[in-house]
């Protein structure tokens, strides 16, 4: 078995030359991780731009390009930017006299 790389919301950029659609996207998000084939990782990824998901093999992502430090700092900010606009505990409440 190999070791898994990349997790669940990791961002991706597949090798040169891999399918991809008219708009020629390289950068995808991991959406699961799946069992392994013939001792390879395999994943499901999905780009902003297509409507479906696609099943890849580790051998098909640029690991040069797909850097890790990147990935946490791109998992952080979209992290941060799925906070709820509206935070109860924020709400004070005050009895008039």
């Amino acid at each position: 078995m190999s070791t898994m790389k990349y997790g669940v919301g990791d961002l991706i950029v597949l090798n040169e030359g891999m399918p991809r659609n008219a708009r020629r996207e390289t950068e995808f998000r991991i959406v699961a991780v799946l069992p392994e084939i013939d001792g390879q990782a395999q994943y499901q990824v999905r780009s902003k731009a297509e409507g479906f998901d696609r099943r890849i093999a580790a051998g098909e992502i640029d690991a040069d390009r797909s850097d890790p430090s990147k990935i946490k700092a791109v998992a952080a900010a979209v992290k941060a930017d799925r906070e709820p606009w509206f935070k109860a505990s924020a709400i004070k409440i005050t009895k008039k006299h």
